[in-house]
């Protein structure tokens, strides 16, 4: 069974972004589930026990991802432009491949990124941010 999602977002000014359609999916889970993918390092998280509030940075092929839940559903955002088509599909790919079972991981992976910082390095941000064309 894949997990549901959609691509928000395929323009030359706007981020590549997936939402996984599904409202039960806890967050941190699918960072752990990510992680495990080579090349993929998470970098920063932040988030509020007991709450829905959930951000986390991860570098993947040298590209800046964040993983975060805006609204209710789980957004996964490519950062900076030019838009990467190759490595946000091998991404979505991955998320689509988290299995149910994988929930009961929760405790596990507010664990191993509790340590995280909250932000990534601003000289970070502005390298990858400076891609999407922003004074």
């Amino acid at each position: 069974m894949t997990l549901r999602t959609i691509r928000l977002a395929e323009g030359e000014k706007e981020p590549l972004s997936l939402e996984v359609s599904s409202q039960l999916v806890p967050a941190s889970s699918l960072l752990l589930h990510l992680s495990k993918l080579p090349d993929l390092r998470v970098i920063a998280k932040k988030s509020w026990a007991l709450t829905d509030d959930f951000e986390a940075y991860f570098l993947y092929k040298n590209r800046l991802f964040v993983i975060h839940t805006p609204m209710v559903n789980v957004w996964v955002s490519l950062i900076g432009q030019p838009a990467d088509n190759q490595t946000f599909s091998e991404i979505e790919r991955h998320v689509q491949e988290f299995s149910p079972w994988l929930y009961i991981l929760a405790p596990f992976a507010i664990a191993k990124f509790f340590l995280l910082p909250s932000n990534p390095p601003q000289s970070l941000l502005a390298e990858h941010e400076a891609r999407i064309g922003r004074p």
